[in-house]
């Protein structure tokens, strides 16, 4: 997939002396997903020295009482390869999530509560009844649901989440 634009990251801090600073101040390039920052707890521990917590191993469910934040890139559906589903659905299972390829390729779900905005473009979100097009700045709350992210359009939607570590949803049965 060709690169987007360059995304310019800004994360503050504090020095020696408890007076706000600039940590990092950094470029990348949007690709399929850049991941901004993490935070291992909360409340999420704003002292001491900073490390680079966009390193953390990508993974879609957040640490334990934990966050992620995400800036993604999905292209059109017409410009996957064949199999891009079944490669998904197992990049999402290494990742932590629970597969439903019963349901629908691609269909997983995680741990979590996300907020998501479309920064750009359209995607559609698909749950197991229903779905709907989002456009640009619309936002969903995905509160532990199976879903599937799929752009129809004609151009590649790029979309900024945060996940927060939720407790699980248990079916009724």
């Amino acid at each position: 997939m060709e690169n987007g634009p360059t995304i310019r990251r800004v994360v503050t801090g504090h020095d020696a002396d408890g007076r706000s600073v600039i940590v990092f101040n950094d470029e990348h390039d949007y690709k399929r997903r850049v991941q901004v920052w993490t935070t291992e707890g909360s409340p999420a521990d704003n002292s001491g020295e900073v490390t680079d917590a966009a390193l953390r191993e990508t993974r879609l469910e957040a640490p334990p009482q934990g966050s992620l934040f995400w800036l993604v890139e999905l292209p059109p559906v017409q410009e996957l390869a064949p199999g891009a589903a079944a490669e998904t659905a197992e990049r999402l299972a290494k990742e932590g999530a629970v597969a439903h390829s019963d349901r629908r390729p691609g269909m997983h779900t995680t741990r979590t509560i996300d907020y998501m905005v479309v920064l750009d473009g359209e995607v559609t979100l698909l749950l197991d009844e229903g779905e709907v097009t989002l456009h640009k700045y619309d936002t969903v709350v995905q509160r532990g649901t199976a879903h599937h992210w799929e752009n129809r359009g004609t151009e590649p939607a790029r979309l900024a989440f945060v996940l927060l570590d939720a407790q699980s949803f248990a079916a009724k049965g």
